[in-house]
């Protein structure tokens, strides 16, 4: 489970400049209609006149259900008009998030239906970040929970766009999932929850506990979230649902998903949802409202479906643009339009245009004028640093390098009381070579990791010592003791319990000692209780994931970390590994209390002489 080499692959931008750019001319067939300057006047605008571009503006694009389009080749092409006009318009109008409100298709047994829209939808595969909700159309037989989802999960679910970096994690059933996206200084989660999400927040096994759980590993983030049910727009009933459509009421209405998971968590301040198209008219299918969290802080709810429209919809969908600076009275300004690539048109009543000034710093939090976020994981852009293990006291001499599975407990084999413990470590972390400048400003980072077998967690602790994936419960005296010598004493996090599927872990505090100088040794896993704990390893199906955000320009990317340093000091040597000279000159450096070159003044503590000492004896490579 070792790995070196390698960089980490960075998806941050600064002051909202989206890493993909698209050439202007990939979709010929369609028109560039720079709608990133339209303007919209006032609390509901009107005006649908093209002003010139404000390049601090960002867009997020909803597509509302497609179930029409997928389901008669005649209209399909619809479906296409909406993702080759993204495509073709990712850097004029700097789209940095697409969502699509489910009901993909019309029968969710009809593989031909998936396949339609798996093509339309390949038209922005790999060009932005985005998400794929569920709709009650998309499973085998409409409107009931328990029928089969396999063509959603084959088509929509992880496997597609698991890879991604911009990706954070799916639910057990996979049919709930979390992206990132940055934009205008700003770091932003969504989350697509599944249609009509059961569960409570208190129950992490269920489609609004999971949710709450990524909630709780991101308090800070300003969040997005898509549902395919939520408001409703029945004359003279619009707002939240207070009904459950599913056959057997196995989920939350709209107005519970509101106060158990949108009201209480102050960080949610916008809903996406399709679904219903009461309303006649121009009107058919869109509601909009403000409502208030637990914090009193608003949150913009909006629906949007157009089926019922000419040729199952027109191709309409939901520009939502951020614009900087562009409200009343200093204010910034979140402005929506409703537009058709097809038509080259835009709807322009009140239900379909209309805007919300607001405060972007209160409410997302101080623009740090640009971030970077650098993502590690075995597999992904060529990284190949991550390391990790598992020690058994049942079996001392195991060797657990390739296991595809990492584990803790304190009671396996059962009964027997005996100990595993597990270790992880992403090499590369800090350094000149694609990893975080030494001594940035790291913002957030986080740990991703897929549970396999629920149980009760673990505390991780701070290694202080280096390790080999080939170690053993022997080899390294019996287990890794947290005494402050081989792990540190205390955790720097833990877990709490964890259920199956995606496990989010802030290690922010681990990393920033890292990036502030303190050597990079991992993570030693100690189980929490007696009901073990099972998850992915970096040669399991989803490796450990470690995504760091940190302030562009921060820190000083000529700086090395000390081993890196060292390794580099005979610059007649391999620079990946430490030879004879350069140890003793390690030696030298530590005994005359010298600062190391190139490290902006570190000076070698004893712990980390030893292990210089350890990588010259066995030839390990320096991270």
């Amino acid at each position: 489970m070792q790995s070196r080499s390698a960089e980490g692959t960075r998806d941050g931008q600064s002051s909202g400049d989206r890493q993909t750019e698209v050439a202007v001319g990939r979709r010929t067939a369609l028109k560039l209609t720079g709608v990133l300057g339209a303007t919209v006047v006032g609390g509901l605008g009107t005006g649908t006149g093209v002003a010139s571009a404000q390049s601090a503006a960002w867009t997020v694009v909803v597509v509302p259900d497609t179930q029409k389009y997928a389901r008669r080749s005649s209209l399909v092409s619809y479906a296409q008009d909406q993702t080759d006009w993204i495509a073709a318009n990712l850097a004029t109008e700097n789209i940095v998030f697409v969502t699509h409100e489910g009901d993909w298709v019309d029968d969710g047994s009809n593989r031909t239906e998936w396949e339609r829209m798996d093509t339309v939808w390949n038209a922005i595969e790999g060009d932005v970040p985005y998400a794929a909700a569920i709709g009650d159309h998309d499973y085998a037989v409409e409107e009931d929970r328990s029928s089969s989802t396999a063509n959603y999960r084959e088509f929509f679910g992880e496997a597609r766009y698991g890879g991604y970096s911009w990706f954070g994690g799916s639910a057990p059933n996979d049919l709930s999932h979390y992206q990132y996206f940055s934009a205008g200084g700003y770091d932003f989660l969504h989350i697509d929850l599944e249609w009509e999400a059961p569960g409570d927040p208190t129950d992490a096994t269920s489609a609004v506990g999971w949710a709450q759980g990524v909630l709780d590993a991101h308090p800070d983030t300003p969040t997005i979230i898509t549902t395919h049910s939520y408001l409703w727009d029945e004359p003279g009933e619009e707002g939240r649902t207070t009904f459950v459509q599913e056959n057997s009421n196995d989920g939350n209405s709209g107005e519970q998903l509101f106060r158990k998971l949108v009201e209480p968590n102050p960080q949610v301040f916008m809903t996406f949802n399709g679904n219903f198209h009461e309303a006649g008219g121009s009107d058919n299918g869109e509601w909009t409202q403000v409502s208030q969290n637990a914090a009193g802080r608003d949150v913009y709810e909006l629906l949007a479906c157009y089926q019922d429209y000419p040729n199952g919809g027109d191709g309409w969908l939901r520009l939502v643009r951020f614009v900087p600076g562009g409200g009343t009275d200093g204010l910034d300004r979140i402005a929506v339009q409703t537009y058709s690539p097809s038509l080259d048109a835009f709807q322009t009543d009140g239900r379909s245009e209309f805007s919300f000034d607001l405060d972007f710093t209160e409410r997302f939090g101080a623009s740090d004028g640009g971030t970077e976020t650098v993502t590690f994981e075995t597999g992904l852009d060529g990284y190949d640093g991550t390391v990790d293990t598992y020690l058994q006291e049942a079996q001392p001499d195991a060797d657990n390098a390739t296991a595809p599975t990492l584990n803790v407990d304190t009671n396996d084999p059962q009964g027997t009381g005996q100990a595993v413990q597990a270790l992880l470590r992403f090499d590369g972390v800090v350094g000149t070579d694609g990893g975080i400048p030494l001594g940035a400003t790291v913002t957030s980072a986080t740990l991703t990791l897929q549970t396999t077998g629920d149980g009760d967690g673990a505390g991780l602790y701070p290694m202080l010592v280096g390790w080999s994936d080939h170690d053993s419960w022997d080899s390294l005296g019996g287990g890794v003791q947290v005494d402050g010598a081989q792990a540190a004493a205390t955790p720097d996090v833990t877990t709490g319990s964890v259920a199956l599927g995606t496990t989010t872990v802030d290690v922010t505090a681990s990393v920033e000692r890292w990036v502030g100088g303190d050597p990079n040794y991992g993570w030693l896993f100690r189980a929490t209780g007696s009901d073990g704990w099972d998850f992915s390893s970096a040669e399991g199906t989803t490796p450990p994931r470690l995504r760091v955000t940190f302030e562009s320009g921060s820190g000083d990317p000529t700086l090395l970390t000390v081993p890196q340093a060292v390794a580099r000091a005979n610059p007649d040597d391999d620079d990946s590994v430490i030879d004879q000279i350069e140890l003793q000159l390690a030696i030298n450096w530590w005994a005359t209390e010298t600062a190391v070159p190139n490290t902006g003044g570190q000076t070698l503590t004893t712990a980390e002489l030893q292990q210089l000492t350890n990588m010259w004896a066995t030839g390990a490579t320096v991270a």
